[in-house]
């Protein structure tokens, strides 16, 4: 029974820790911005998903995958179901997939209205691109 016991729990730890280690599936040392047209705004656990078009400089459009943070991490910030629509204009900023494909870790989003959000738990690294310079920080309780 305990040998049992011991291999769920070894499971259930895989499986989270393989959920959680973004940095294998996302190249945290670059930073890309993409300005587009929102698709898709899917307001789920464990994570939301921004769904973009964006142009590339020959005119050909691209849908971008973006996961970003978890609802109660948008709920601190101001972020809500209702505060993308699809065809809102955004510039989103993030970490590139590693493989390749259209798929990024949006980290930070600015609004068409000018609104700056940092969706990461924490705060933005020095450097990070298009930080308003009244920025300040919002008590997350992390």
């Amino acid at each position: 029974m305990k040998i049992l016991i011991v291999l769920l729990t070894t499971l259930v730890s895989l499986s989270a820790l393989a959920h959680h280690n973004y940095r294998l599936r996302y190249d945290y040392d670059t930073i890309i911005t993409l300005t587009g047209v929102v698709t898709e705004f899917e307001w789920k656990n464990p994570h939301t998903e921004i769904f973009m078009d964006v142009e590339d400089e020959s005119g050909m459009v691209t849908n971008w995958n973006m996961p970003t943070a978890a609802i109660g991490v948008f709920g601190r910030v101001g972020v809500t179901a209702d505060t993308l629509q699809p065809g809102d204009k955004a510039v989103i900023s993030g970490a590139p997939s590693r493989n390749g494909s259209t798929e990024m870790r949006a980290r930070s989003m600015t609004l068409e209205d000018g609104s700056w959000y940092w969706l990461s738990p924490g705060n933005p690294p020095d450097g990070w691109p298009g930080v308003p310079a009244d920025y300040q920080p919002v008590d997350r309780g992390d």
